[in-house]
Parts: structure tokens; C-alpha cells; sequence
């Protein structure tokens, strides 16, 4: 007995949080529990020890479901999960065991433990549940039927074992189809563009790994203006965002075996000493549509295998754009299966329309923005610029008519200087506008380090910029966290008498989070909501927190990635 893909744990957790089917499964238990304790007091065969003992049990039963079923919010932790249908094997044990003949109520909640095992937590739970209901049934009937004779109660056995794996199978293909459609479904949700491709092909490329289990998932696309191939891989410890790294031609070769719009799947098989091929391995193509597999040569997929370091992957062609390439997930230890070859076949098809969008839209946003960026410094250039200059060599003929023991000469000259630099500024400004935008992390930095050292300038505020190592946002979502780390350091120079500042920047996977703070030497400022701060942070889906503790205000920038 093989797993699907599933992360039991989860695939429940959704299924426990949805109310009306905890709801729905408390009634159907309670409905059951007094009809058999009804079925007990009617319908017996006579007043004695055995018939009392089942009421007792199914009495003290009935009265739990209700109280689960009326108070579904004040159940103690011990009802809830896997103990709930477990319980329901173990009453009807009891049950069989105090009446002892196989009443058909029994039966009937043994298979409900079943059903309920295999429809929340899948085939595993559902053959352990159906198992345990099997010896314990068994037992029961060993101990209070001796004279019933054993190929009849085994036969009875066997039906209950077969009847409880055909429902756990089940269970686990409704589990199974209910994730990929929740898969399918949070990838074709469009992500904030604002973060950019990378970003959202990152989180898309993390979300195929984890459903099936795998330990990396790669996508290979061709550029079909220079040639190559570009490649980005996403492992278990991935950090950040993964950006595409060109490969060379024979590497792009060995992970694009022909034919190039087959699906394609591998397992390796186990080798004896004595076998001179591969036991238990395969090695597919699929065609796609109403298509059969079909056998590939295993000699280019084992390559394939060997550079992945995989015991197993599955191979889907995809088009991203203009470009046409694969979708590869490996495994290192567990076997995939065709299932799971198709449904990524889907993925490639369906699951990267929503990226590719983005990928268009950031597209478009970067030509437009290189458009009014070479506006704004042209705008610059004729009217911010022009009027610096004019005003510099006003100052330049001022301090020309100043006799040399002027008192304001030194000022002037001090005047003069600043009007350089400014006008300086404003030209590396006008440069950076009309070239294209720098792309890293390590400009990011660097943009953040040459911020602080401005303020610092200016303001006369040193601003200590602590980033965490590693830390990778695209180059969208960093040139947002730019503008929200300026506007901070803005407004501690020029709405506080802090001479000192912080700013830290950290990022879990999940949430981008920024914190900037000032002292403020125990005198603390009323309560404030930056606006542009929470605009900002607004956008991108984002929250702004300010507290103000007894030495110093902190302002909380949490993004969500």
C-alpha cells in the first residue's frame, strides 16, 4: 500500500475547518447512536445483563454526540480529530461484545468509523481504521459466539475488510481531487504585480513542490530570440526568490529529451546482484488527450534522473510566453506515479496562466515606466535643473561683489557649495531615470546604505540600515520597500528631535517585515498613523503598526508575500 501525494495533516485541516461538514458528520452520528439506543429498548430479546450492558454503553455515547452535536464550540480536545471515529470502533466492539450476536447496528457504525476515517484523512487512515475494526469485531465475536463456526466469521471478516478498503480508496481519490482543485485554484489567482515575476513564479514553483512531496521542482524555458534556455530551480530550502540562470546548450539537451510534447515519467527501479536490468522501475511517455503510455528509452530519462539526483520524477511540457520549455518535478525517495504525471501536465497547462499575465503585465509596466522615467528627467533637466543653475550663478555673482571682509562670504560660499551638490544630485538622478533600472539585491542595499548616508547629510540623523543577509525581493517589490524605508527615514528627520535611527529588514518566506526605529528620550509622541506609510504598505496588501515604547517609537511594516 502506497501514499498519494498527500500531506494527511493538512488535507484534514481544511476539511476540520469547514463547519458545516463537522456539523453535517455529528448529526449523522448522533442520528445513528439513538436509533440504536431506541433499537435496545424496543427491540430485545429479553431482559439480562448482555442487552443492559449495550444500553448502558450506547446511552453514554448518545449523550456525548449530543453534547458535540448542540455545543460544537466547547468540545473537549480529546473529541476532536481521529479519536472521534476511533471511539466509534471501540463503542461498537463493545456493543457487539454485550449483545453477543452481530446486531446490525454495530455493523452499521463500524462502517460509518470508516467512511469518516477515509473521507477526512485519506487511505492511510482509512485501512488503519478498517483494520482495527476488522480484529476488533472478530474478537468480539470469538468471545460471546464460540459456536459460530470459523469459515463463516471469517468470511464475515473478509466482507468488512474488503468493503472498508474499497471506501478508504475512495476516500483518498475525493481528498486527492479536492487538493488539486484547491491547487489549481490558488494558482490562477492573480498575484500582486507589484511583486513581479519572479516572485510569483517562486511561490508558484514552491506550492507544485510541496503538493507532491518532491524535493525540487524545476522550470527549463528556451529564449526563442538568442537560442538559450534560462532555468529556475526551487528546492525544500530555497530562500527568497529564485531568478532564472542561463544554462548551456548540452545541459538544456539532457533535461529536454525528445519528444518535447510528450509527458514524461521515470521511476527507478531496484537492481539485485544478479538482475541485469531494473526491477520495479519505469519509464513513460504520454501523448496527452485520450492518448496511452507508451514505453520511452530509459537511457535518456536515467541520465535525466542521475543529474536531478532522483529516484523518481514526472515531465510536462509547458509555453510560458513565447517561450517553450518543461516543468520537472523530482523526488528523491518516493516513487511518483502517472496520476501525478498528468495532473502536472495540468499544472503546466492551466496553473502558469495567471504567472504568464503577470509576466505580460510587467512587461508593459517596464516599457511605460522607462517612458516616463525618460520624461521626468527631461522635465527635470528643462525646469528643477535649469532653475539651480540659475540660482547658482546668482550666488557665484553675489559672492563676487562681496568685498573679501564681508561676514556673509563665508555663508555664501557655504550656499554656493550646497547648490552644486544639489545640482549634482539632481543630474545622477536625471542618468539613473532615462537607463534602465538596476536589478539585485546587492543595489538594493546599497540604495538603502546611500539613503541613511543622506540623512545623515541633511538632517544631521545617522541611520544604522540593518538587512538580514540573504534577503532577496525582486526587483518591484524592492524598489517598494524602498520608498517605504525613505518615507520612514523621512519622517523621523523631519517630524522628530531624534538624532539617531534604525531600520531592519526581515524576511521569513511568508511576510516581508520593516521595521524603523527612533528614540525619543522618554518624551513620547502622541499617537500617529503614518499615511503615505500605510498607503503604501496598502497597496502591496500590507499593514502599518506604530508603538511607542518608554525610550523610543517603532513603526511595524508587515507585507505579505
Amino acid at each position: 500500500m502506497a501514499d498519494s501525494p498527500l500531506n494527511k495533516d493538512a488535507a484534514c485541516a481544511a476539511a476540520q475547518s469547514d463547519v458545516a461538514y463537522s456539523q453535517l458528520v455529528a448529526r449523522i452520528r448522533l442520528v445513528l447512536t439513538v436509533s440504536a439506543v431506541l433499537v435496545a429498548v424496543l427491540d430485545h430479546a429479553g431482559p439480562g445483563p448482555a442487552n443492559f450492558t449495550a444500553l448502558l454503553v450506547l446511552s453514554a455515547y448518545a449523550l456525548l454526540c449530543a453534547a458535540v452535536y448542540l455545543c460544537p464550540r466547547c468540545q473537549p480536545r480529546w473529541t476532536r480529530g481521529k479519536l472521534r471515529h476511533r471511539l466509534d470502533v471501540a463503542v461498537s466492539a463493545a456493543v457487539v461484545a454485550a449483545v453477543g450476536h452481530a446486531d446490525i447496528f454495530p455493523l452499521v457504525f463500524l462502517f460509518f468509523a470508516i467512511v469518516v476515517a477515509s473521507l477526512r484523512y485519506g487511505l492511510a487512515e482509512g485501512v488503519r481504521v478498517t483494520i482495527a475494526t476488522v480484529l476488533l469485531y472478530y474478537l468480539a465475536a470469538i468471545v460471546t459466539q464460540p459456536e459460530v463456526a470459523p469459515a463463516r466469521m471469517l468470511l464475515r471478516v473478509a466482507v468488512l475488510l474488503a468493503f472498508g478498503r474499497v471506501i478508504a480508496q475512495l476516500g483518498e481519490l475525493h481528498i486527492l481531487a479536492a487538493r488539486r482543485q484547491a491547487l489549481l485554484r490558488e494558482m490562477n489567482q492573480v498575484a500582486n504585480p507589484r511583486f513581479g515575476v519572479d516572485r510569483s513564479m517562486t511561490a508558484a514553483l514552491e506550492q507544485v513542490r510541496a503538493f507532491f512531496m518532491a524535493d525540487s521542482c524545476l522550470l527549463l524555458l528556451g529564449d526563442p530570440d538568442t537560442g538559450g534556455h534560462a532555468l529556475r530551480s526551487v528546492h525544500a530550502d530555497t530562500p527568497g526568490v529564485v531568478a532564472p540562470v542561463p544554462i548551456d546548450a548540452a545541459l538544456a539537451r539532457a533535461m529536454l529529451p525528445a519528444p518535447g510534447t510528450h509527458v514524461l515519467l521515470f521511476v527507478r527501479g531496484w537492481r539485485g546482484w544478479r538482475c541485469w536490468r531494473d526491477v520495479g522501475g519505469c519509464a513513460l511517455a504520454h501523448a496527452g488527450d485520450s492518448a496511452a503510455w507508451t514505453a520511452h528509452d530509459p537511457g535518456a530519462l536515467r541520465e535525466l534522473a542521475d543529474l536531478l539526483g532522483a529516484a523518481s520524477f514526472v515531465s510536462a511540457p509547458v509555453r510560458f510566453g513565447r517561450g517553450k520549455g518543461r516543468l520537472i518535478v523530482a523526488a528523491g525517495t518516493r516513487h511518483l506515479g502517472r496520476g501525478d504525471a498528468l495532473f502536472l501536465a495540468r499544472i503546466a497547462e492551466q496553473g502558469l496562466r495567471a504567472i504568464d499575465r503577470i509576466d505580460l503585465l510587467d512587461r508593459i509596466a517596464s516599457d511605460a515606466a522607462a517612458l516616463e522615467r525618460k520624461k521626468i528627467a527631461l522635465d527635470l533637466h528643462d525646469t528643477a535643473i535649469q532653475s539651480y543653475i540659475g540660482l547658482q550663478l546668482g550666488l557665484v555673482a553675489l559672492c563676487r561683489k562681496a568685498a573679501p571682509g564681508n561676514p556673509l562670504a563665508p555663508d555664501l560660499d557655504k550656499l554656493v557649495t550646497m547648490a552644486a551638490d544639489v545640482i549634482a544630485q539632481l543630474r545622477d538622478e536625471a542618468q539613473r531615470a532615462c537607463a534602465a533600472p538596476a536589478a539585485g539585491d546587492a543595489m538594493f542595499v546599497a540604495a538603502l546604505r546611500r539613503q541613511a548616508a543622506q540623512a545623515l547629510a541633511a538632517y544631521g540623523v545617522a541611520v544604522r540600515i540593518d538587512a538580514a543577509p540573504g534577503l532577496a525581493l525582486g526587483d518591484r517589490l524592492g524598489a517598494e520597500a524602498l520608498q517605504i524605508v525613505r518615507e520612514g527615514i523621512s519622517n523621523v528627520c523631519r517630524h522628530s528631535a531624534a538624532r539617531s535611527a534604525s531600520v531592519a529588514l526581515r524576511c521569513d518566506g511568508a511576510t516581508l517585515r520593516i521595521e524603523i526605529v527612533n528614540p525619543h528620550g522618554g518624551a513620547a509622541p502622541p499617537p500617529f498613523q503614518p499615511r503615505s506609510l500605510g498607503a503604501r504598505a496598502a497597496a502591496l496588501g500590507g499593514t502599518v503598526v506604530q508603538h511607542a515604547g518608554p525610550n523610543d517609537t517603532l513603526v511595524t511594516v508587515e507585507i505579505p508575500l
